[in-house]
């Protein structure tokens, strides 16, 4: 084999080398891959292949002597294979990241799939839980309409009716907090409450199904020595009436539930320590399922009393809130023998704030007689409602439709006339939000500098933020809390906030 003919050969061996190095490394890729795991039958059969050929390179190298026009057919034909191998690459190259495409957008539909079977019984359940305190409302609506029952009987109906709405409103905003939860936050500080006058609601919302499935119910608060508290009462009432919930669902007819809330020392100037224990006789939870006890959408489906389940979001939404009032929350549980609750709460004692309130809000409850509010909202039930409260209170009220014609009214009027306006946000013609911008750019000091206050069922803390960035100087969520709507407007009029203090 003359020194050009070797040439060609040693030059088609190099590149024989080289196509089967790239092949074998992109091979190793494609057999990683779930869709070619199956192939590697058929793809070890081209790498089979370049090995012979090489081989046979090799022979024609040691003991061959082929003349040119045979050297330059193997040359030739390696560079056909560099180039066919190269081909392959590319090709093998988008069809595993057309795979790997796939595989992700499986993985996307499983994921929106799950989600919306999670979905389909979340409402499914939802509507189960609903019909819990809308019985004790039609229960106590009939039974305040019979002839015999005397006012006290009436008032105390109306009373357990309240408190079963505001259980009713807490299950429908379980699903609208779960879906905004990261954004969603606990007022920590709250409101005035009496936790003997809170338990005791806890026990009339109960008290009706608990006795229709024959449970002994036990409600103790008797080792409470500090009753007066500040707390967000929506948020605790959603925590231990999702405990005592589930407590009624899991436990069999002639069982046990008992809610038994005690005071322990506590290490903090201010704060009382408070315990709350809601215990069972029920069917009980199995170990691992009470590590995932606290996650949404969890549910154990191994042992049920009739099919009964929960929403799967009423634990992950109890953690949260409970984190966010520094509160914890414990599980203890086995299957076939009941659960126990404990929840340890710090809440700040009303005697450690009263000095502070006196000083804020000098002679509150402020003297509303005289006071005249505007209460914009495009709802008549809604206005009629709001005018009430506020008439009860003393104001003189007037009313708008939108927010278009709040402005006009409040513009055309003298500059002093309206002492507060109530504004709804969601509103045809114009919203609360740029009902207030307007408002604010009026031309006298008296007109733009109105105290605003946002009366809305928009109650997510973006919602807050942005009603304030609009101008407003407060915000109240619907449903109305009585309790709330007149402090707010006490701590508004009575020391009325300087223009410069809200923009």
């Amino acid at each position: 084999m003359n020194d050009f003919a070797y040439w060609f050969v040693f030059l088609g061996s190099i590149l024989m080398v080289l196509n089967i190095v790239r092949y074998a490394s992109f091979g190793r890729s494609a057999f990683r891959t779930e869709g070619w795991s199956r192939g590697k039958v058929v793809l070890n059969l081209p790498l089979l292949l370049l090995i012979l050929v090489l081989l046979g390179y090799i022979s024609v190298l040691l003991w061959g002597s082929p003349d040119a026009v045979v050297a330059g057919i193997l040359l030739g034909g390696s560079l056909f294979v560099f180039l066919a191998v190269s081909l392959l690459k590319i090709v093998l190259g988008r069809i595993l990241d057309d795979e790997k495409r796939i595989s992700v957008l499986n993985k996307e539909l499983r994921d929106m799939e799950q989600a919306n079977n999670a979905n389909a019984v979340l409402l499914t359940n939802m509507g189960h839980d609903i019909r819990t305190p809308m019985d004790a409302i039609v229960g106590y609506v009939n039974l305040s309409k019979k002839e015999d029952a005397t006012f006290d009987q009436v008032k105390g109906y109306l009373r357990k009716i309240e408190r079963s709405s505001l259980h009713l409103l807490s299950l429908i905003s379980d699903i609208l907090e779960m879906s905004r939860i990261k954004s969603g936050k606990v007022d920590t500080e709250g409101s005035p409450v009496d936790l003997h006058e809170m338990v005791s609601g806890w026990h009339d919302v109960f008290a009706k199904q608990m006795e229709e499935k024959k449970i002994s119910f036990t409600v103790d608060a008797s080792g409470v020595k500090d009753p007066q508290v500040l707390c967000d009462r929506h948020s605790l009432d959603r925590v231990v009436m999702n405990l005592i919930s589930n407590a009624l669902k899991f436990t069999p007819d002639g069982g046990e539930v008992s809610v038994i809330l005690t005071e322990k020392v506590s290490d903090r100037e201010g704060f009382g320590l408070y315990e709350l224990r809601v215990k069972d006789n029920g069917i009980g939870m199995t170990e691992s399922f009470a590590s995932r006890l606290f996650e949404a959408f969890e549910q154990e489906r191994s042992v049920t009393i009739g099919g009964v389940q929960g929403t799967g979001l009423g634990m992950a939404i109890i953690k949260r809130i409970l984190d966010q009032m520094e509160g914890r929350i414990r599980v203890d549980s086995k299957s076939g023998v009941g659960t126990e609750f404990t929840i340890t709460l710090p809440l700040r004692l009303q005697s450690a704030m009263q000095t502070h309130w006196n000083a804020a809000l000098p002679g509150c409850p402020v003297n509303f007689s005289g006071k005249r509010a505007l209460v914009v909202d495009d709802m008549l039930v809604n206005r009629e409602v709001a005018g009430m409260l506020l008439q009860n209170m003393g104001f003189q009220v007037e009313y708008a439709e939108n927010g278009k014609d709040a402005v006009y009214k409040h513009s055309s009027a003298p500059g002093d006339y309206y002492d507060v306006i109530l504004m709804d946000i969601q509103m045809p013609e114009m919203d609360g939000y740029e009902a207030t911008r307007r408002i604010r750019k009026l031309g006298s000091v008296e007109h733009a500098y109105v105290p605003i206050v946002a009366m809305t069922a928009n109650a997510f803390e973006e919602d807050v933020q942005q009603a304030f960035e609009a101008g407003m100087y407060a915000h109240i969520s619907k449903p109305i809390n009585v309790e709330v709507l007149e402090r707010t407007l006490a701590k508004i009029l009575g020391r009325k906030p300087s223009p410069a203090g809200i923009l």
